[in-house]
């Protein structure tokens, strides 16, 4: 019975260290050159997205592996013609020179328009998805994130539901 127990265990332990150990080593050979091209990595740019919103805030910076994906987020939402993304002074105001920080923003804003292609051409409510996205990131102990005033302020907001007027949408 034990050895079954240590035997379920360590396939358990092996499934999830797979699940979050991503092999992002081929992220700079992808061309992204053509609509097709920006289409055909939909998927990677949402494994992007979700690896660096599964993150540590302090291990953003830390290695390569988090630096190709911010890299390749930017690279493909840059380029993608079916998907704009538009960052405003409430995200500047959010992020401030935190790198970091904006990177989750940007890998919130992916996240949620590949999740919900029907709303993404609702600028609204991809600025509000994006930031609940990016404020459930923020408020995650887990994540260990630098809140600012300003990422206070707009959690109190969340939490009063007043996102939305904060946010002037």
């Amino acid at each position: 019975m034990k050895s079954k127990l240590l035997t379920i265990t360590a396939l358990l332990a092996g499934m999830l260290f797979s699940i979050n150990a991503q092999d992002f080593s081929n992220l700079g050979m992808i061309q992204l050159k053509d609509p097709a091209d920006y289409k055909n990595n939909e998927k990677t740019a949402l494994d992007c997205a979700n690896y660096l919103l599964n993150s540590r805030f302090d291990d953003l910076d830390k290695d390569l592996t988090h630096n190709q994906a911010q890299l390749f987020l930017i690279k493909w939402m840059g380029g993608t013609p079916d998907y704009m993304f538009s960052l405003d002074e409430t995200v500047t105001k959010a992020t401030g020179s935190n790198t970091s920080l904006l990177s989750i923003f940007l890998a919130a804003s992916v996240k949620y328009v590949l999740e919900n292609k029907e709303m993404s051409t609702n600028e609204e409510e991809v600025k509000f998805n994006s930031f609940l996205i990016f404020l459930k990131y923020c408020e995650d102990p887990a994540k260990d994130s630098k809140l600012n005033g300003e990422i206070k302020k707009m959690i109190k907001a969340k939490n009063e539901n007043s996102l939305r007027e904060y946010l002037n949408i």
